[in-house]
């Protein structure tokens, strides 16, 4: 059971404001909202180096207190936004199963 120690804190304001992440992590099978708390969760529920893990860091940056869910948008055909594709059109993984991904 994840905790967010950041709702516990007192003195301050609650945040009743949510956030949700839609990303193109589709390996994960992550197709239903969870929460996600800092980038070493989201990479453990939608793979190393995720969109969401790269998306709660910068939210966490932004405002410390972020309460967010990140979901994979589940569109047909589509793998990941940037893995390297076999010609089965299958992504392309290394020997441990993290996606093979260009350099940007």
């Amino acid at each position: 059971t994840d905790v967010n120690i950041n709702t516990l804190r007192t003195g301050l304001p609650a945040n009743e404001q949510k956030v949700l992440f839609v990303t193109l992590d589709v390996l994960s099978g992550q197709f239903t909202p969870v929460d996600v708390y800092d980038t070493a969760g989201a990479d453990a529920k939608f793979g190393a180096n995720s969109q969401a893990g790269r998306m709660i860091k910068a939210a966490v940056k932004t405002y410390r207190l972020v309460n967010a869910q990140a979901v994979a948008l589940a569109v047909e055909g589509v793998q990941t936004q940037a893995a390297l594709l076999t010609e089965d059109g299958e992504a392309l993984k290394t020997e441990d199963g993290l996606l093979i991904e260009p350099e940007v």
